[in-house]
């Protein structure tokens, strides 16, 4: 029988999430192209779990993109389900149908 997991483990956990989703936002930041992205900031970046719900996101960028990188997470689980991705499939889109709400925005799945 497994043991429940203590607060500081939580803690823990949590610390390593936060940590994960803001080295991504910085590695964006870092790598940019476009000036939105590098000067102003405008990203997300998030963990989710394998139902599509968002476990952690980024304090840097812009927490508006949280509804529409949830919604592009599901549909992206639609349309690829888990038995048909392999490691190392990378998914993009900047379709505002499937959640990214304009086209100049970009949701890359890993």
């Amino acid at each position: 029988v497994e043991q429940p997991r203590s607060t500081i483990d939580n803690q823990v956990m949590w610390a390593r999430l936060i940590s994960v989703v803001e080295e991504q936002a910085q590695a964006l930041l870092r790598t940019a192209f476009g000036s939105v992205v590098r000067e102003a900031g405008d990203l997300s970046a998030g963990v989710y779990d394998i139902q599509g719900r968002m476990l952690a996101q980024a304090v840097t960028g812009t927490p508006g993109h949280v509804n529409t990188m949830a919604m592009a997470v599901s549909h992206f689980l639609e349309r690829f389900p888990l038995d048909s991705m392999k490691p190392g499939d990378v998914f993009v889109t900047n379709d505002p149908w499937m959640g990214t709400g304009h086209l100049f925005d970009y949701v890359m799945l890993t």
